[in-house]
């Protein structure tokens, strides 16, 4: 059995460390937030006070933290810690230069290295049914797939380093462009006097379905339950949604790729965050479209 340190307990890591230890896995957790380790000592987890503590005898290493700038200052903090060949896997939503960065560290130090940003949210976390978007070798990913399992219900190595994140963006590109459109063509609907379960009962199997529709509609009583049921309470912040939008921009912009509706989507979850409510779900997007 591996001996895993989990770097981040916020409401994602919390949750995939806790399908970790239901499955009797040896899981260590550090957080800056000392309560949220408190938390899951309970369930079985081993508590670090610090990220030195997190090294100890350590086989595999998951993060999930807020940005780029704080995984490389824990990685500043731990690589030089760990014995040859720990797996270093961050799941952490991060810029596709900044995970080339970070997987060169790990090289220098001969450690194996991931970067497996996911998809699926909090419930994903909850339930284990993420979806991981991996980059980096063969042999690392071979070794992290039994705990991807765990933690979610798909994995796919996407290629070599850093492509895990390129996946991402385009992912969630995508899914703030869908998320807009949904948004507006209830808005068009309501306007035209149609009753919203039955549109939904059209656009949920016609043409025009998608994940936005089917599984996250933003309307509150259409569809499965969603934010939009609980006044659009996160669920997937408009924050975040705009911090992974930054993210895919900046490689459209070094990458050179057209990309309007990426860029409108931008600036529509910009408007939204200055009117004050990125604390909202993304899918609140609706009542901000410009």
């Amino acid at each position: 059995m591996k001996k895993i340190g989990f770097i981040g307990l916020g409401n994602m890591g919390s949750k995939m460390v806790i399908n970790l230890l239901n499955t009797n896995h040896e899981v260590i957790g550090y957080d800056v937030n000392e309560k949220l380790i408190d938390q899951l000592i309970p369930k079985g987890l081993k508590k670090a006070s610090n990220l030195n503590e997190i090294t100890n005898d350590i086989d595999i290493i998951i993060t999930m933290l807020p940005n780029g700038e704080i995984v490389e200052k824990v990685y500043e903090s731990i690589l030089n810690k760990l014995k040859p060949n720990t797996l270093v896997t961050d799941c952490s939503t991060i810029d596709v230069d900044k995970a080339k960065f970070l997987h060169k560290k790990c090289n220098k130090h001969n450690l194996l290295s991931l970067d497996a940003p996911v998809s699926g949210g909090v419930v994903g976390a909850e339930n284990g049914t993420l979806t991981f978007m991996v980059g980096g070798s063969d042999k690392a990913y071979n070794l992290m797939l039994p705990l991807f399992n765990v933690m979610g219900n798909k994995s796919v190595l996407c290629g070599s380093h850093s492509s895990g994140q390129a996946a991402k963006a385009c992912n969630n590109m995508l899914l703030a462009i869908t998320m807009i459109g949904v948004g507006e063509a209830f808005n068009l609907g309501s306007n035209l006097g149609l009753d919203a379960n039955k549109l939904f009962q059209i656009l949920s199997t016609s043409s025009a379905s998608c994940w936005s529709i089917n599984n996250y509609c933003p309307i509150e009583n259409v569809g499965p339950k969603s934010p939009a049921d609980n006044n659009y309470q996160p669920g997937f912040s408009a924050n975040l949604m705009l911090k992974d939008l930054t993210i895919a921009l900046e490689a459209i912009e070094n990458t050179k790729t057209s990309a309007p509706f990426g860029r409108k989507a931008k600036e529509n979850f910009e408007a939204m965050i200055n009117n004050e409510k990125g604390d909202l779900d993304f899918s609140a997007i609706i009542n901000f479209n410009k």
